[in-house]
């Protein structure tokens, strides 16, 4: 299975008494959240999820993500490439280069 992984954005609202904390632990549950983290900055939650296609993930931001009172807004970044991860290098080595001359 090809999975496909983004990042989300979240702008959200902070709640009497729990702060981010309650929206950030409903996102937390869902199957297809891998990891949330409170940032500071333009925005408040970085979430990492994966999907089995770019619609798949599309329509979890539409339909769950983005209906969650108190998520004012969400920016989608599909990763299309990995060149590192876990700190392991994964460049992937191609032979068809054009060759430099000195």
């Amino acid at each position: 299975m090809n999975e496909v992984h983004a990042v989300i954005e979240l702008k959200i609202t902070p709640q009497r008494d729990c702060g981010f904390s309650k929206i950030a632990e409903r996102v937390s549950k869902y199957a297809q959240v891998e990891a949330c983290f409170l940032m500071s900055g333009g925005y408040d939650l970085l979430v990492f999820v994966k999907g089995e296609s770019l619609q798949d993930v599309a329509e979890f931001v539409a339909q769950d993500i983005s209906t969650i009172d108190g998520v004012l807004s969400t920016a989608t970044h599909f990763m299309l490439k990995t060149y590192k991860a876990g700190g392991v290098l994964g460049i992937e080595s191609s032979d068809d280069r054009l060759a430099v001359a000195p």
